[in-house]
């Protein structure tokens, strides 16, 4: 509301209310107050997509369907919301901690979060099939001719190391140069072609992961940190078990 009157010639003059200017000074602050904090401290796009580390302590199941297999994981071996969301997927990422196979509790938050080079954590992928070959075969059409000698070399934890040729500024890399291939059977007798990347100082946290087929729709993947190679056997036996475990499809009404 604003005053007015009369000046020379009778143009009338208009005087403004003295808490106009203020008032929009103080709503200008304010919004920019709040898109600041919403910026600093608001959630993020990775936060609404669910791509944020959020562990979860609840044991509840996910009901997940992927290639037609449905399997049921507690929402605790799962790090990241987005795995947490149930229904029809093409994966899902899991995490468990070896020995034991356990899920995340608050006591072990380091293991699930952070990425040492010695940390207990398994990543495990349960996807829909890509690839047209199995392991067996795999290794010996796509990785084998890549090595440096085909006979490999013997280890002390029943398995073979392959080393693969190095890459050269003029020769297409195959992709295998920071990384070692140890091939062995599994405790089923299934062949085992496990990737591991050598022990570098470039590489901080040196994996190594095995790809392996559940059915005819389902690959299953899972890497742990090397020093852990030596108990391969055992680790790899967990992992299987523990995925068929989670396999809820054969239950009547799943």
């Amino acid at each position: 509301m604003s005053n007015g009157g009369y000046g020379f010639g009778g143009e009338e003059v208009k005087q403004e209310s003295s808490w106009r200017y203020p008032l929009g000074i103080f709503m200008a602050t304010l919004v920019l107050c709040a898109i600041f904090l919403y910026y600093y401290v608001g959630p993020s796009v990775e936060d609404f997509s669910g791509n944020t580390p959020s562990p979860a302590i609840t044991e509840e199941p996910v009901r997940v369907e992927i290639g037609g297999v449905v399997f049921s994981p507690a929402a605790n071996y799962t790090v990241y919301p987005r795995a947490r969301r149930g229904g029809a997927r093409d994966e899902v990422v899991l995490y468990a901690l070896w020995p034991t196979m356990n899920g995340y509790t608050p006591a072990q938050r380091r293991e699930f979060i952070e990425n040492a080079p010695d940390t207990r954590r398994i990543d495990i992928v349960i996807s829909k099939r890509s690839s047209a070959f199995a392991e067996a075969e795999r290794f010996e059409r796509l990785y084998l001719p890549q090595t440096v000698d085909a006979r490999g070399v013997r280890t002390p934890y029943q398995l073979t190391k392959f080393t693969f040729k190095d890459q050269r500024s003029n020769v297409p890399t195959n992709g295998y140069a920071d990384t070692e291939l140890f091939v062995g059977p599994d405790e089923s007798g299934a062949t085992a072609a496990i990737f591991c990347f050598k022990e570098k100082e470039d590489i901080q946290s040196p994996e190594c992961w095995r790809e392996y087929e559940y059915g005819d729709t389902i690959e299953v993947s899972y890497r742990f940190k090397r020093p852990y190679l030596p108990e391969w056997k055992s680790l790899d036996e967990a992992v299987r078990n523990f995925v068929a475990g989670l396999d809820r499809s054969h239950l009547a009404g799943e």
